[in-house]
C-alpha cells in the first residue's frame, strides 16, 4: 500500500509517495514519485502547472551577433579560408573558421578571457540560444586549430572586405583618417626562439621588462571605425612602422574610397621623418597633417615667438602663426601654435626630472667631498659624469654647474637653476606645436582641429587596452600566426562594438561605449520551463523572452536590432557558402 511520507533536508520538509516492500527479507521504503515541499504539492492538487525561470545576459552579444550577420563576418572570413589537405576547408565542432573567429571576437568586445574560459563565459549568454547550437566543447584547442587555419597574408583580405561593406552600409565620409601605433605587452619567455614578432621595447604600460608586439591603427574621423591595422614586431620605432605600412595604407585606402584626393591622413610628429614625407609627396593626391619636432625648427619656432596672432578656434582663443616654406625639399604650410595645456605638462615633466636630478647630483657631490673615498676625479672625468647626469630634454638648458677646489686640491661642484634661461624657456619655447599640411587651401582652424582629431585613434587604443571590453590582453598565444590572428578577433570585435555603438547613437544614445556594452548587457533573455503533467506522461513547453527593458534603455534596444521577433540569427555557422 501506497502512502504520503515527508522527510526534512537543510530545515525544509519534502513529502514524497512511498510503499513498503520487502528487500532482502526485509521491510523498506521504495519512493514512488517525489512530490517537493508542500506548496508545490497543493499545486499539484490544484491541476496547476510546474514552472522552471533561467535567464541569460543577451543585449550586448545579440547587438553584435546582429552587426556581424550585417557585415557578413563569418562569410567573408570563410572566403579566404584555403582548403586543406583533404580538399576540404577545416570543421571542429561542426563550425568554420569564420563561426570560430566571430565567437571569439564577439567574447573579446563583451567579456575578455581566454579561449579556456570562453565557455564558462558564453553559457550566462544567450549565444547559444541566438545561433541555434550548442558550444560545451569550445575549448582554447578548438580555437588554436582553428586559428592555424587561417594564413597571416588573408587578414588584410579579410579586413578589405569588412571596411568596404562598413563604409557601405555606414556611409563613412573619406575626409579625416588617423593614424598611430602603439604596443601591447606579452609574457612570452625570453627563451622562446618561434616568437619574433615580440621583441623587448619602451612599452607604454611600462612594462619595459617584458616582451610586446606593437598595432599600427587607421581609423575614421566619424565613430572611430578601424580601416587599417598591422602587428608589427615590438621594438620597431614609429618612424620604421609608419614608412614600412604606407604603401598598403595608401592600398587600402583606393581599394575602400577608390579615390584618394579627398582623403587627410593625420599623423603625429613621432611618426615623420625626410624619408617619409618624401613617401607622401610622392602621392600627388594624397593629403596630410602631421606634426613636427619643434627642436627640429627652432629657426621656425624663433619666426613664430615674434608674429603670433589670436584666432577662435571651437570658439575659444588660440595663438598662432601660419606660414608657407620649404620644409624637406617640399612647400607646406606650417601653423605654430602655443598650447597652454601642453606647456604646462611640459612643466610638469621638468620638475618630476629636476627632483630626480638633483638626488642623483647630491650623491656625486657627497662622493666627492667625502673624507673617506677612496677614488679622486680628475676635472675631465667629473665634467663627464655630471654631463650624464644633467642630459635630457630641456634639463641641460637649464641645470647649470660651476666646479669648487677643496681643501685637499680635489674639485667637487655647486649646482642651480639658471632662472633667465628658465624664463626664456617658458616664454620661447615650451607648449610650442607646429602642424604641418599640404591642404594649403584651409583655414588655421581647419588645421588645428584636423590635428586635435588624434584624440580618435588614441580613444580606439584606449579602448583595446580596457580591461573589461574589446581588450587585446590577455592574450595567450606565443607564435608570429596565432599573434597576428588574435589581434585580427580584437579588431573584429571593436568594429562590432564600434558599429553597433553608431546605431545607438543615431537614436540619441549619449554615454560611451564603455558604457553603451554594459548597459546592452543589463537586457536579459529569460527561459521559462513549463511542466504540464496529464495522466502519467509529462509535457514540457521551453518559452524564451526578453525581459522588460527599462524605457531609457527600450530605444536603444530597437536601434540595435534587439527584439522579441529576433532572438535566433541564421549564420552560415556551420557550412561553407
Amino acid at each position: 500500500m501506497a502512502f504520503i511520507q515527508f522527510r526534512v533536508s537543510r530545515g525544509k520538509k519534502y513529502w514524497s509517495i512511498v510503499e513498503s516492500r520487502r528487500i532482502n527479507g526485509k521491510p523498506r521504503a521504495v519512493i514512488l514519485e517525489y512530490l517537493g515541499t508542500a506548496k508545490t504539492l497543493f499545486q499539484r492538487l490544484q491541476g496547476k502547472k510546474d514552472f522552471a525561470v533561467r535567464s541569460y545576459s543577451h543585449g550586448d552579444t545579440a547587438a553584435l551577433i546582429e552587426t556581424a550577420r550585417e557585415l557578413d563576418v563569418v562569410g567573408i572570413i570563410n572566403k579566404h579560408v584555403p582548403v586543406g589537405e583533404n580538399g576540404k576547408k577545416p570543421m571542429r565542432d561542426n563550425l568554420t573558421v569564420g563561426a570560430s573567429l566571430l565567437l571569439a571576437a564577439v567574447g573579446r568586445a563583451c567579456h575578455p578571457t581566454s579561449k579556456l574560459s570562453w565557455y564558462q563565459w558564453c553559457k550566462q549568454t544567450s549565444l547559444e540560444y541566438c545561433l541555434r547550437t550548442s558550444f560545451r566543447g569550445l575549448d582554447s584547442q578548438h580555437f588554436w586549430d582553428q586559428m592555424d587555419a587561417l594564413p597571416v597574408d588573408k587578414i588584410p583580405l579579410i579586413e578589405k572586405e569588412l571596411v568596404r561593406n562598413i563604409v557601405r552600409l555606414y556611409e563613412i565620409k573619406p575626409d579625416c583618417l588617423f593614424f598611430d601605433t602603439t604596443n601591447f605587452f606579452t609574457f612570452i619567455d625570453s627563451t622562446n626562439e618561434r616568437c619574433t614578432i615580440a621583441q623587448r621595447g619602451k612599452n607604454k604600460q611600462k612594462r619595459n621588462d617584458l616582451r610586446q608586439f606593437g598595432v599600427a591603427l587607421l581609423v575614421t574621423r566619424k565613430d572611430q571605425f578601424p580601416v587599417f591595422h598591422r602587428t608589427y614586431q615590438g621594438n620597431s620605432n614609429d618612424i620604421t612602422v609608419f614608412s614600412e605600412n604606407y604603401s598598403s595604407l595608401t592600398q587600402r585606402l583606393r581599394d575602400v574610397f577608390k579615390q584618394i584626393s579627398d582623403v587627410t591622413i593625420v599623423f603625429d610628429k613621432g611618426n615623420n621623418s625626410r624619408k617619409n614625407f618624401a613617401m607622401i609627396d610622392g602621392t600627388p593626391d594624397m593629403h596630410y597633417v602631421a606634426g613636427l619636432v619643434p627642436s627640429y625648427f627652432t629657426d621656425l619656432i624663433e619666426e613664430a615667438n615674434q608674429h603670433f596672432q589670436t584666432i577662435k578656434v571651437n570658439g575659444a582663443d588660440v595663438t598662432v602663426y601660419r606660414v608657407k616654406k620649404q620644409i624637406w625639399d617640399a612647400d607646406r604650410t606650417c601653423v605654430v601654435s602655443i598650447s597652454l595645456q601642453l606647456k604646462e605638462g611640459q612643466l610638469q615633466g621638468i620638475a618630476q626630472h629636476l627632483k630626480k636630478k638633483y638626488k642623483l647630483l647630491d650623491e656625486f657631490k657627497a662622493q666627492l667631498e667625502s673624507p673617506k673615498r677612496r677614488k679622486t676625479f680628475s676635472k675631465e672625468a667629473i665634467t663627464e659624469r655630471l654631463a650624464n647626469i644633467i642630459s635630457g630634454q630641456f634639463i641641460d638648458r637649464i641645470l647649470k654647474y660651476n666646479f669648487i677646489e677643496l681643501k685637499d686640491g680635489n674639485f667637487s661642484f655647486t649646482y642651480g637653476i639658471d632662472e633667465s634661461a628658465f624664463e626664456k624657456l617658458k616664454n620661447e619655447v615650451l607648449g610650442r606645436k607646429i602642424l604641418a599640411t599640404n591642404r594649403h587651401e584651409w583655414t588655421d582652424e581647419d588645421i588645428i582641429l584636423a590635428y586635435r582629431g588624434q584624440t580618435k585613434v588614441e580613444y580606439a587604443f584606449r579602448n583595446w587596452k580596457n580591461p573589461f571590453h574589446c581588450a587585446t590582453r590577455p592574450q595567450y598565444h606565443w607564435t608570429d600566426q596565432k599573434i597576428q590572428v588574435h589581434v585580427l578577433t580584437c579588431s573584429i570585435g571593436y568594429l562590432l562594438a564600434v558599429a553597433a555603438y553608431a546605431k545607438a547613437k543615431k537614436a540619441a544614445y549619449k554615454r560611451n561605449l564603455d558604457n553603451f556594452l554594459d548597459d546592452l548587457r543589463t537586457i536579459r533573455l529569460s527561459s521559462s520551463v513549463e511542466k504540464q503533467r496529464e495522466g502519467q506522461k509529462s509535457k514540457l513547453k521551453v518559452t524564451y523572452a526578453l525581459e522588460e527593458i527599462d524605457a531609457p534603455l527600450s530605444t536603444v534596444a530597437a536601434a540595435v536590432g534587439i527584439s522579441d521577433e529576433n532572438l535566433r540569427q541564421n549564420l552560415p555557422i556551420s557550412v561553407y557558402t
